[in-house]
């Protein structure tokens, strides 16, 4: 029988696990819903919309400084009509009030997203974490502006409509994009923000920014810039020896907060592992350093053991963790603490030379040290301790006394299709991970496209509620690419067709692509932000399908797309990094590869092996190698080194 708390309030009845979090909190919570805004509107109310997630640290903390507190509640409960978002449920909700947020501070937001509105949802304040004391003057300022001098709070209202309504779409001016001048411009861009001593292309907070490397790579492979491969692999490296990679257990957090690459944000996003099991597959296959493809394994590793249940993945695990006085700390459950290690391993028969070198090792620092370095784990040395395998374990175990962070456990179509299709990319090194992915892909199918409607998001044993939205699309069907070409099964392909229609059907609204399906409207960017533009991501997949399922429109509405983005690709090239991407791959031309399905596979590692990254594969009835593009066949032969020559030249 579920029992609610006095304060319970109307999230009570939501399925988010965020959502859930706060709806013991004394705050009159409200979702997102006609009913919320026509009580504010009845009340004549502000609004007070507070947009965050689960797993998120900041937010947890402005919830426990604020939204816990009875001083805040009374404020809000009695001037604003307060709701709840969750950014993942939402994204396209999320994505509106971030850009209203770099409108009127000039800067990127974050989460917890803070937004006061009048009644009918107009704009007039925003700003991200407020501490506790700020935040109840903020509220009462307001308040009383609103009652007082509503005429100040319509300016600034009637300022930021304007430039919305100034941004929404219309046809842009073209310009011709040369092929080299923005690859000269892109590569240019990245050395000028390139850290030579620790790797990556910011100072701090630093992000692994995923799509930058693997754009990196791909333009290494077809004009072979030893500066690109460098730099990406030196990042690369920099990051999985770094302390925003877990040393212990595997994978990445989300984020480092210094340039070392030292101290995380220790959220583990399902998309962060998604992107960077691809980024690293691609740094194996054209190096063949075991450096990458043992990360490859140990993030399928650790997915596979805090991730997966029934076939499907969970979002994230939690940036904090309960200590030992039941409190939530940031990052408690993955640091170590030097005496405790000490006497762990003495305790496990190690020796004291043995121990030393362990915690230089992972720079497990004496406690003197611990509030710069917080004890978590970072590779000093090229040469592990022996044993390293062995010492991980160990290490895992002393872990196991401490409680694992909160998992939240909604299946997301969108990033679990992320993750599926870096699965198919590391089967090029595996072949197992290829099966494992199609399990998964067949289970995200089954779970989340019903009665031939796709679903954004679930929890194990609640109805289907939240529609998809264009991101689950995008990413599935490049998901659904990937597994017709690991086994020509025609049931992905045409299910990726379909989807595709549906796809245009729902989001392109006469050229203006949007977010969502609803009366919503937030467009779709190329801008690629914590993982993939899903804009930039369905331009890929319109070139792919244009030659897997002989479809000339979506070839001509990807290429419509790249031309009404060509300003935003040649002034910002390493901020659209998949929109970059899609546009070499028309100038080079992408191409397909056909012949039979014996043949394909029979050549699978010589397929894989080309240094091609625009190049398609389809099983057809013809038994010769066919090469095409969606113009013309240039190549047919029954030798298939000779037409695999013919597709990189």
């Amino acid at each position: 029988m579920l029992t609610f708390k006095l304060n319970a309030n109307d999230l009570k009845y939501e399925q988010s696990p965020y959502l859930l979090q706060h709806g013991d909190n004394p705050v009159n919570w409200m979702a997102w819903n006609d009913n919320t805004f026509k009580e504010a509107l009845k009340q004549n109310k502000l609004i007070f919309l507070s947009i965050g997630y689960s797993t998120c640290h900041w937010c947890h903390v402005m919830e426990e400084e604020s939204f816990e507190d009875d001083t805040v509640a009374k404020v809000l409960n009695e001037n604003y009509i307060s709701i709840k978002v969750d950014r993942e449920e939402m994204p396209q909700i999320d994505s509106h009030y971030q850009y209203i947020y770099q409108i009127m501070n000039g800067r990127g937001g974050g989460w917890p997203l803070t937004i006061i509105m009048t009644p009918d949802k107009k704009v007039f304040y925003s700003a991200t974490y407020i501490v506790k004391e700020n935040l109840i003057g903020i509220l009462k300022d307001l308040n009383v502006t609103f009652k007082t001098n509503n005429n100040k709070i319509l300016r600034v209202t009637s300022q930021i409509e304007n430039i919305l309504k100034s941004n929404t779409y219309k046809p842009t001016k073209n310009i011709d994009l040369k092929l080299n001048t923005v690859i000269d411009l892109f590569t240019s861009n990245l050395k000028e923000n390139y850290d030579k001593e620790y790797g990556g292309f910011s100072v701090a907070p630093k992000f692994p920014q995923a799509t930058t490397l693997q754009s990196m790579l791909e333009l290494y492979q077809i004009n072979n810039d030893k500066s690109l491969l460098d730099m990406s692999l030196y990042t690369l490296k920099a990051m999985a020896r770094g302390g925003i990679y877990d040393q212990i257990e595997g994978g990445f957090y989300r984020y480092s907060v210094n340039r070392k690459w030292e101290i995380p944000h220790f959220e583990k996003m399902l998309y962060t592992q998604a992107e960077l099991l691809e980024v690293y597959s691609k740094a194996y296959l054209i190096t063949k350093d075991n450096f990458f493809r043992n990360i490859v394994d140990e993030i399928v590793q650790v997915v596979n053991k805090r991730f997966v249940k029934e076939n499907l993945l969970f979002s994230a695990s939690d940036a904090d963790s309960l200590n030992f006085e039941h409190k939530k700390e940031e990052g408690f459950y993955f640091i170590f603490n030097y005496k405790s290690v000490y006497e762990f391993l003495k305790n496990k028969k190690y020796n004291k030379k043995e121990i030393y070198d362990i915690l230089n090792y992972f720079n497990i620092t004496s406690e003197d040290d611990i509030a710069y370095n917080i004890g978590n784990p970072y590779i000093t040395s090229e040469k592990p301790p022996k044993n390293i395998v062995k010492i991980k374990k160990d290490l895992l175990e002393l872990r196991g006394y401490k409680k694992y962070p909160f998992m939240d456990k909604k299946i997301q179509t969108s990033w679990n299709a992320l993750y599926i299709k870096s699965l198919f990319i590391s089967s090029k090194i595996d072949k197992k991970y290829g099966q494992l992915a199609i399990n998964f892909l067949d289970t995200l199918i089954d779970n989340m496209y019903v009665k031939n409607v796709l679903y954004h998001q679930k929890l194990f044993d609640r109805t289907l509620k939240v529609k998809a939205v264009f991101e689950d699309y995008a990413f599935l069907i490049s998901a659904l690419i990937e597994a017709y070409e690991f086994n020509f099964d025609t049931k992905y392909i045409e299910l990726a067709a379909k989807l595709t229609d549906e796809t245009i059907k729902k989001f392109d609204r006469n050229g203006a692509w949007y977010l969502s399906d609803d009366e919503f409207n937030s467009p779709a960017k190329i801008y690629d932000s914590a993982y993939a533009s899903s804009l930039s991501t369905m331009i890929k997949n319109l070139f792919k399908l244009s030659l897997l399922v002989d479809n000339r429109k979506f070839y001509d509405k990807a290429t419509v797309l790249i031309k009404e983005q060509s300003i935003k690709i040649q002034n910002n090239p390493t901020f659209v990094s998949t929109a970059f991407s899609a546009f070499v791959g028309s100038k080079k031309e992408y191409k397909l590869l056909k012949s039979t399905k014996d043949n394909l596979l029979a050549n699978r590692e010589k397929i894989e092996q080309l240094n091609y990254p625009y190049l398609v594969v389809k099983a057809v009835k013809e038994k010769q190698y066919l090469a095409c593009t969606i113009n013309r066949c240039f190549s047919i032969d029954k030798d298939i080194d000779k037409v695999l020559k013919r597709i990189v030249e």
